[in-house]
């Protein structure tokens, strides 16, 4: 097969042809995935794999970047940056629990709600739908 770069090592061939493709992050990590297989570390697909997951996962990260920009979505805020001092009325340790998802080890305090949602609020299911007592 002949093409760009006949005659030099094969190494400098593969770091061509990323660059012709357009796969900097690959390009980025070859040396050390290059290293990885000569100490007997990864074989040649898991070389390839490594290479095309990473350029993979940069274009996703990228394309999603773009697409939040693109959308004119508000920005992105997580608790890590909310100040808990501007509210001191909530609780952080329960905050920070309610998104990890923790709930306490009894569950006394939701089964009412579950078992009875009258009992919630005053609140009430629409005509039609039936709700046990």
């Amino acid at each position: 097969m002949t093409g760009v770069g006949d005659g030099l090592p094969v190494l400098e061939r593969i770091r061509i042809t990323l660059i012709a493709l357009r796969m900097p992050r690959a390009l980025e990590v070859l040396d050390h995935a290059v290293q990885q297989l000569e100490r007997g570390e990864a074989s040649a697909l898991e070389l390839i794999d490594t290479l095309l997951a990473e350029e993979l996962s940069v274009r996703e990260t990228s394309r999603i970047k773009t697409a939040l920009r693109m959308g004119r979505l508000a920005t992105i805020k997580t608790l890590a940056g909310f100040d808990f001092s501007f509210q001191p009325s909530l609780d952080r340790g329960r905050i920070l629990a309610l998104a990890e998802l923790q709930l306490r080890s009894s569950t006394s305090s939701v089964r009412p709600a579950l078992l009875s949602p009258r009992r919630v609020m005053g609140w009430t299911p629409p005509d039609g739908i039936c709700v046990p007592r």
